[in-house]
């Protein structure tokens, strides 16, 4: 077996590790009520019961989330794999996520499973409505729960391709840099390859690119090896 077959092996095992896990959280937080019997469960699993800004009461309220609207009523059943994806989906997905009342416990449960489902609805809005600076929030989201780094690259990078208004371009591309950058990749000099020396373009990239590094260089300056 060569090293791609064996890092695909791999990386099967892993995921398949992480779904077994996933589902014996939520098998702990569906049969056990008491705030303390769900910590003592958990430990059981190797986890360390920590006290932090996103706890287990959050976890509980997306556990616990159920439709409040129409809209939250034709997306859930997409979701759990029981509709198929529309336009109407996908628009009833625009609409609730920009309502200041959103049910937020309920989206986040699905950004959290990583539901494939929900990936697929932010490529099909992305691939309808190229550069919708909405959608890749989102999908720089959902890459905190699955890595689709490539995914998140050819979108980001086509965004700032296509994208006319200058000041939007500057916002883009360091949006690009702080949702991909902490895995590695390199989106400034990517897209600097992109653009010839005198365009606007090129011009905000090589000033980001400065100004990176010289934040970079003070801040390794102010380090006492």
């Amino acid at each position: 077996m060569g090293k791609k077959e064996d890092d695909s092996v791999l990386n099967d095992f892993e995921k398949l590790k992480i779904e077994i896990l996933q589902e014996k959280v939520n098998e702990i937080f569906r049969t056990n009520k008491d705030p303390g019997a769900r910590i003592e469960k958990m430990e059981e699993l190797d986890f360390t019961y920590v006290e932090d800004d996103y706890g287990f009461e959050e976890i509980e309220e997306e556990n616990n989330a159920e439709p409040e609207n129409e809209r939250q009523k034709k997306l859930v059943p997409y979701f759990e794999n029981q509709v198929e994806l529309s336009e109407e989906i996908f628009l009833c997905f625009c609409e609730e996520k920009a309502d200041e009342n959103t049910n937020l416990p309920l989206m986040r449960k699905y950004f959290r499973a990583a539901n494939q489902n929900l990936k697929n609805l932010l490529i099909y809005g992305l691939d309808q409505y190229p550069g919708r600076i909405d959608l890749l929030d989102d999908l720089g989201f959902f890459h905190e729960f699955e890595n689709i780094l490539s995914i998140l690259i050819k979108y980001y990078t086509q965004a700032c391709i296509d994208q006319g208004n200058l000041d939007t371009f500057s916002e883009l591309v360091q949006d690009f840099y702080y949702a991909t950058n902490p895995d590695g990749y390199e989106p400034y000099y990517a897209l600097r390859d992109l653009f010839e020396p005198w365009t606007d373009k090129r011009k905000t990239i090589d000033f980001l690119i400065e100004d990176a590094e010289e934040a970079e260089k003070e801040i390794m300056e102010s380090v006492d090896f």
